[in-house]
């Protein structure tokens, strides 16, 4: 019931009557006439105040104080008043304190929270500042797990995965081989230790629909594959060993879901219908869950078909038979009771066996490597590599988050000396300091709550749009991004633990208090703790920051390292298309229309040079290599052959790729007619085989053929920018229908060409469909992609955590100057120029920065050893990086110290001394 008394206009003597009318004594009742008065709120909200007022004095009446006592430990009731006028808010018994409220826990946490809400929205700016701060660090973090749970964490579903292992064929030279199909099915003849073995071997394929040609990830099967691995169908069927008994009988295929609905939006019927793959007919046989998404995972694949028609689908004769033709991965099913160790002896026994029949590459060397399935991300050689730079890039944003929360430790700090009177109050009314820590981390848990979930969105958004930009790659690379369990928890789970670890410290600095001394005077000064605490803040954001900054630096000139290394090739500007033909068109009939390709695309305006190459260097899919031995040359031991890279090129190739021949000649169209088949080598294959004398002229068998040395090039990159030379044979481009290169040297703009020479594919040879067009320097800067998107990311990472660190410094001395306001006025009273009071100000600010920046570039080197892997290059104490990067954020630094610091110079003293 409304208290009668507040009807109408009241004054402070109507609201002492109603206090003694309550049982208060007089002394006690004009202390809460004096606050509620004080207040200037509303009638009804004074209401409020008063009935909580009176109830907390009835309470501690009852517990047996004094009314001195409790007067004594209230304070200066105007000072109270004003407190809750500045505040604008209802006072409740959970706001001032007091025993816990009927409810229990929860119902004091839906309290704590409204609360908490209208705090927020009563500093906008405050708030805005913290959530902005914090979305960038947890938005950081959440967008880098979200990468890693769909790459390393997240697993399709299989059957007793457990029983599943990868195999691969391991030599002193590389240790993950894949097979070829005739090794995979020596190993089925010869092994007892598995149920099944599963075979899978990419291929990209140009796909038909709707009048368009699209590029598609294909994945050649065995027919108990599925089987094997235990999948199951979404819609429709998967085909077994009834479905592709032989070589070319198997026209059938399995969608993947992300395929099936991109592509046929999601139609059932397509079920039992025909599709075009490279210029054949092949029934949809059924639909595979959308969790599996092939061999690659960054990478899925988009159909499945059997190995059976692979020379079907790579336009090529003889394939299952080839033992050089490797690229085939195995997956292999243990039989029940068999254990891991038990089947790498068992393989043991068949490698021993293959050794025996000296069967082609089986050679001494050779072992077999057996790894749980559940242990392989995608591949062991990128696993090696993807598992460190993850781990780099979440302690990298972890950093981050660590520097948006202790902005916030340090506004929380500065802003509770904003609150010291409100908490005063509470504490003498009867709050218990656990509950009043409660309430602020609720308050900051909240901040990060609504950080997190903003910075959740920022972090997708980032993600998908660096997803969507130009990827180097000849098929899209696709991540589902899904926001599972995982993804939620840690967003939840770090935002939490942001909250609680960065937001206690400053509950418990701002719940230190001397009661009295607080409610009865006016100041509000921080102290000497927690100048020390926000010392620290800041002197560890500085230090983050030095270990971002020094290894964003890193990475910047390892970057520019890889830009000036010389590819041996492609140093005159030229263009690139990826092109292929279909399977069911003659070799004879594919060589016309590549002759007529190469004419049409000489005659374009500004080339000066056209060629055609079977696998471009430096091309991110693979390589191809053939095993040769060497007239009097021993191979390496346990090996009776040497595994050397080669391509097959025409005339036109060397002079358009800017190669150079620096011994013999070039290939002329003769010299696939010849009884000794020809061929170049570059200089790495000459210094190796033939040292000290002329390669020309030189032979060596490749299987049963001889073939002769004609000509010597030089050296370009193979497979990577670092590699040291490699050994590298120029065979004569053969007849047929396979993927080729076509590479044009120009004097005009190398894109425009590109896009020039996919149209001539289109008229000229519309037969032919297209894999990828740009030009060669684009093709080459793609080997330079992973890190040219690490350096990005960690400059990215490193301004954000510089600029959150220069906001810490710059809020640190300003709280400094409005701490020492007395000082600098006495100071300037009496006769000190601003410019002194400036550095006064300025050398305590970098006193912070100097403490931070050494620990920081300890930290910093430690970090660079560690990572010395992944430089190209340059080493981890880079002369450079060491100068630039520290002098950078002294730079940086001193702008942030030196801005609130000259404000000081000119306080007025008297206004100064005045407001103290």
């Amino acid at each position: 019931m409304r208290n009668r008394g507040f009807e109408g206009r009241i004054d402070r003597l109507a609201v002492e009557r109603l206090a003694r009318a309550a049982g208060l004594p007089t002394p006690v009742a004009e202390r809460v006439a004096e606050v509620v008065v004080g207040t200037g709120l509303p009638d009804d909200r004074r209401e409020e105040v008063f009935r909580e007022l009176v109830t907390h004095f009835e309470d501690g009446l009852a517990a047996g104080r004094t009314p001195d006592q409790l007067l004594e430990a209230f304070g200066d009731g105007s000072a109270a008043g004003s407190m809750i006028k500045e505040a604008k808010r209802v006072v409740t018994p959970q706001s001032l304190g007091g025993s816990e409220p009927r409810g229990g826990w929860l119902e004091r946490l839906v309290r704590d929270t409204r609360y908490a809400f209208r705090r927020l929205l009563a500093r906008p700016a405050f708030a805005f500042t913290a959530v902005l701060s914090l979305a960038l660090g947890i938005g950081a973090n959440t967008a880098m797990f979200t990468l890693v749970n769909d790459v390393i964490l997240r697993k399709p579903t299989l059957s007793h995965p457990e029983e599943l292992v990868d195999l691969y064929r391991s030599s002193s030279s590389f240790a993950y081989n894949v097979f070829s199909e005739p090794d995979v099915a020596d190993i089925r003849r010869n092994s007892t230790a598995f149920s099944g073995l599963a075979t899978a071997k990419m291929s990209l394929i140009p796909f038909e629909v709707a009048g368009r040609v699209d590029r598609l990830a294909v994945e050649l099967v065995s027919a108990d594959y599925f089987g094997v691995l235990g999948l199951r169908p979404l819609r429709g069927r998967l085909f077994g060993e009834a479905d592709a008994p032989a070589p070319g009988q198997g026209a059938v295929a399995v969608l993947s879901d992300r395929f099936w609905r991109r592509a046929f939006g999601a139609d059932p019927g397509v079920i039992g219908q025909p599709i075009r793959l490279n210029g054949s007919s092949y029934v949809v046989t059924g639909v595979l869950p959308a969790d599996y998404p092939g061999l690659l995972r960054a990478v899925p694949t988009d159909i499945f078909v059997p190995v059976m028609m692979l020379d079907q689908i790579d336009r090529t004769t003889g394939q299952l038979n080839d033992r050089d033709n490797s690229g085939t991965f195995a997956t292999a099913r243990l039989k029940p009771g068999v254990s891991l160790e038990q089947a790498r002896v068992e393989l043991d026994r068949v490698v021993r066996l293959f050794k025996d029949q000296q069967l082609d590459g089986w050679q001494e060397e050779t072992v077999m490597t057996v790894l749980p399935k559940a242990d392989v991300i995608i591949y062991p050689p990128i696993d090696n590599v993807l598992v460190p730079v993850a781990g780099m890039l979440m302690l990298v944003v972890g950093l981050v988050l660590v520097i948006a929360c202790a902005n916030l430790a340090g506004f929380l700090l500065a802003r509770a000396v904003d609150r010291q009177k409100e908490i005063a109050v509470r504490l003498a009314l009867g709050a218990t300091r656990g509950q009043l820590v409660g309430q602020l981390l609720v308050e900051t848990i909240l901040l990060a709550l609504i950080g997190g979930l903003l910075g959740a969105g920022l972090g997708r958004a980032a993600l998908r749009l660096v997803l969507a930009s130009d990827i180097p790659l000849p098929v899209a690379v696709d991540l589902a991004l899904t926001v599972d369990w995982r993804v939620l928890g840690f967003s939840v789970l770090i935002s939490v633990l942001a909250g609680v670890f960065f937001g206690l410290m400053p509950a418990l600095q701002a719940t230190r208090l001397d009661l009295a001394q607080v409610i009865r005077t006016e100041n509000t000064g921080g102290g000497r703790k927690r100048w020390a605490v926000r010392s620290v803040l800041v002197g560890g954001q500085v230090a983050v920051s030095m270990v971002l900054l020094l290894v964003a630096g890193l990475f910047i000139r390892s970057l520019d390292a890889a830009r000036k290394v010389d590819a041996g090739f492609g140093a005159a500007p030229a263009a690139v298309v990826w092109f292929g033909g279909p399977g069911n068109v003659a070799p004879d009939v594919m060589e016309v229309s590549r002759g007529r390709l190469v004419r049409a695309v000489g005659q374009l305006p500004g080339v000066v040079s056209v060629g055609l190459i079977s696998n471009l260097h430096l091309n991110t899919l693979g390589n191809e290599s053939r095993e040769i031995t060497v007239p009097g040359v021993e191979p390496p031991p346990g090996r009776t052959t040497f595994d050397v890279d080669r391509a097959a090129i025409d005339t036109g190739f060397v002079p358009a790729a800017g190669l150079r021949v620096v011994a013999g000649r070039n290939l002329v169209p003769t010299d696939s007619d010849t009884i000794w088949r020809a061929a170049l080598v570059n200089e790495a294959f000459a210094a190796k085989f033939f040292p000290g004398r002329s390669a020309v002229g030189q032979r060596f068998w490749s299987g049963a053929r001889q073939v002769e040395i004609v000509g010597v090039v030089n050296t370009a990159k193979i497979r990577s920018l670092g590699e040291e030379p490699r050994p590298f044979i120029y065979a004569p481009i053969e007849k047929g229908a396979g993927p080729t290169f076509l590479v044009a040297r120009t004097t005009a703009d190398p894109e425009r060409l590109a896009a020039d020479i996919v149209r001539k594919i289109r008229d000229v040879t519309p037969e032919m469909f297209l894999m990828q067009s740009r030009s060669l320097a684009a093709h080459i800067g793609a080997m330079s992609y992973p890190l040219r998107m690490g350096a990005a990311a960690l400059l990215a990472f490193a301004l954000v955590a510089l600029l959150m660190a220069s906001i810490g410094l710059y809020g640190a001395v300003s709280y400094a100057v409005s701490q020492r306001s007395r000082e600098v006025g006495i100071r300037l009273s009496l006769g000190a120029a601003p410019s002194t009071v400036v550095r006064l100000l300025l050398v305590g600010g970098l006193r912070l920065v100097a403490g931070g920046a050494v620990v920081g570039l300890v930290l910093a080197l430690i970090v660079g050893k560690l990572l010395e892997g992944l430089l190209f290059g340059i080493k981890a104490f880079d002369p450079v990086t060491l100068v630039m990067v520290p002098a950078i954020l002294i730079g940086v630094a001193v702008l942030a110290a030196y801005l609130p610091a000259r404000r000081a110079g000119k306080i007025d003293p008297i206004k100064a001394l005045k407001a103290e």
